[in-house]
């Protein structure tokens, strides 16, 4: 007679599968982060100020009704996503709502959801274990026995008013998201959540790139009601200036007129949130460390950094695509003016004659996928940022790629 499986062995196996599973979320993550000067949320936000209208607008019918709904803000990288995200939770924490971060996992695995929404104390379950050694496994194991909560028990508890804020959203449509086994969980999670089913007040607030929006209407979250899906992209001129003199002023404590420097900066950023945050924290940073004095040659400095970074974003988001994949893509648009939007085929036509049409097909999906080119309506696609698009021709048609 074999020999029965060591149930300490199992818990090893858990702990196992569940580190495997959070390194993969961080390896197909890791595109987005380029360390601390060029991501974070910012200290100054301004802008956006309708979407933050009709967001409190949102919050206010769902505890009216007593329902919930699922909310998107998708976009390029690099458009200010995860920086709104912080803001409308700010908001929801000041109308009383609990408002917690969430992985993607927690939409089937209800110990990761409990651990999300435990910060407070609030949520403590049976199955949670605080203790370790002999004793601690031996009660995890005894508790294993019992029926288990699943997500949507757990979601459906009373209590305040609900926030869940996912980032990465598009990792929903990534493959084996959720794993085999899982997904009747995920799917009923959403469901009832997006159709206010839980009888309790519960929004989700999703953001991530265009691809985010497919992923949803793949998991069948395809009716979203007005405003309940946001495209971001560049900032408004007045919000753009005030970000990047918010940073010169009171992060940089500059004496003087910043003018100049507000001028150059904002010319530079194309009003990408992004590279907005890239060239101002640079300035605050140089004025710090000379005394908040602004001259021809700080500036200089200033402009040089945040063209390096720049290029260094748009280096990353094609890093992990073939070059001939990336100059094919460059060549396909070199002949519409930035902004404007070029048809499909003029991308996987040239794709198509090299890999074949199953491999184009990838190709292209991979481009949205990281944010490269994105859906413009029902016009066709574009480069979503304007300063990618020239440097996309500049260095893979032109050749001409410099750091500064």
């Amino acid at each position: 007679m074999g020999r029965e499986p060591s149930k300490v062995w199992m818990v090893h196996t858990v702990i196992i599968v569940q580190i495997n599973f959070n390194l993969m979320a961080k390896e197909r993550n890791s595109e987005f982060h380029f360390g601390a000067m060029d991501r974070g949320a910012t200290p100054y936000f301004h802008g956006r100020s309708r979407i933050l209208m009709d967001f409190r607008e949102i919050l206010s019918n769902v505890r009216a009704s007593k329902k919930g709904t699922i909310h998107l803000i998708y976009g390029a990288p690099g458009s200010g996503k995860s920086a709104l995200l912080d803001q409308c939770k700010t908001i929801a924490v000041g109308e009383g709502w609990d408002s917690v971060y969430i992985a993607v996992d927690a939409f089937w695995d209800p110990y990761k959801l409990l651990n999300s929404l435990d910060q407070d104390q609030k949520y403590l379950g049976t199955e949670s274990v605080h203790q370790v050694g002999i004793k601690g496994i031996y009660s995890w194991m005894r508790k294993r026995t019992r029926p288990q909560r699943t997500v949507k028990s757990i979601l459906e508890d009373r209590g305040k008013p609900l926030l869940l804020l996912l980032d990465e959203a598009q990792v929903l449509g990534y493959e084996n998201v959720p794993p085999i086994g899982h997904e009747v969980d995920m799917l009923v999670a959403l469901d009832f959540i997006h159709n206010g089913k839980m009888g309790r007040p519960i929004v989700l607030l999703a953001a991530g790139v265009g691809t985010s929006l497919s992923a949803l209407e793949a998991l069948n979250i395809s009716r979203f009601g007005d405003g309940n899906t946001v495209e971001l992209g560049e900032l408004s001129e007045t919000s753009t200036r005030a970000v990047i003199r918010d940073w010169i002023i009171k992060d940089g404590l500059a004496k003087g007129d910043p003018t100049e420097w507000i001028d150059a900066i904002e010319k530079d950023t194309y009003r990408w949130p992004r590279h907005v945050h890239s060239y101002a924290i640079r300035a605050g940073k140089y004025l710090r460390e000379n005394d908040g004095v602004m001259t021809s040659e700080g500036l200089r400095e200033v402009m040089e950094k945040g063209m390096r970074g720049r290029i260094h974003y748009y280096r990353q988001r094609v890093r992990s695509f073939y070059v001939d994949e990336v100059k094919h893509l460059a060549k396909a648009i070199s002949g519409y003016p930035v902004g404007v939007a070029f048809d499909r085929l003029d991308i996987l036509s040239p794709l198509s004659r090299i890999y074949g049409e199953s491999e184009a097909k990838k190709i292209f999906d991979r481009f949205m996928e990281k944010g490269v080119i994105a859906a413009k309506g029902e016009d066709g696609y574009v480069v979503p940022m304007p300063s990618m698009h020239s440097w996309l021709v500049d260095a893979y048609v032109k050749g001409r790629d410099k750091d500064t």
